[in-house]
């Protein structure tokens, strides 16, 4: 058969690597007298891989990691206050399923945002959609889509992901607008649509956080009510 009439067709149903590696790959059959349905499933193993991997990419691309981390590089014998076991439960995504919250909290530099990064990126290769964000920039976001009169879009972004991380809460102050824009957000996501929240500030604090004592209130009673926390010890 003419390869060339091969290549196209490959192309046409969409299967552009096993179009480029049709050659090498017709070479090493014919050479090893490797069966026909052999041939058709690693034809098939490595199409659907290089698939999973563009996709996977296009994920990763779309939730806007600040950085890749696995939990493999996560030193728990340097941070004893964090419990593996609980920390791979959270990494099996039962809680994306049931739209549960992971609640990180710590002072700085004890590996919340590592902890968060690394459970979001074991989303994404199981297929979820995952969204990050520090609170800093959500409240820059909000601020100008409140002069541009399209908040409404704000609030359906970050409700629409299956896992919303919003990293930092505490660092910053919310201003009346960021906080109840991410009131609703909480509120349409509740017990549908999972978040991972890290912060500096243990909850009693959080009132001086949003400026309201009965906002700080609702919005921790929808985090907390299906959740997980884990206390980092400095």
């Amino acid at each position: 058969m003419n390869t060339d009439l091969l290549v196209e067709r490959l192309h046409q149903i969409g299967w552009h690597y096993t179009a480029n590696q049709i050659d090498g790959l017709l070479e090493d059959a014919s050479k090893n007298n490797v069966p026909y349905s052999d041939f058709l499933f690693t034809l098939l193993s490595q199409e659907m891989e290089q698939k999973e991997k563009i996709e996977l990419e296009k994920r990763i691309k779309k939730a806007k990691l600040p950085y890749i981390k696995s939990i493999h590089d996560f030193d728990f014998s340097f941070q004893p206050s964090v419990d593996e076991r609980r920390v791979k439960e959270v990494l099996s995504g039962g809680y994306i399923h049931h739209g549960n919250n992971i609640l990180l909290l710590g002072p700085p530099g004890v590996g919340k945002t590592h902890l968060a990064i690394s459970m979001a990126f074991e989303a994404l290769t199981q297929g979820h959609q995952a969204l990050f964000i520090t609170a800093n920039d959500f409240i820059a976001e909000c601020q100008k889509a409140d002069k541009q009169g399209v908040i409404q879009r704000i609030i359906k972004r970050y409700s629409r992901p299956e896992l919303l991380i919003m990293d930092e809460i505490g660092y910053f102050s919310f201003d009346e607008l960021s906080a109840h824009t991410l009131f609703q957000i909480i509120s349409r996501r509740y017990e549908h649509g999972a978040m991972i929240v890290t912060s500096n500030k243990s909850y009693v604090e959080w009132g001086k956080i949003f400026g309201d004592e009965v906002l700080a209130t609702a919005i921790l009673d929808r985090l907390i009510h299906h959740s997980t926390t884990f206390n980092i010890k400095g």
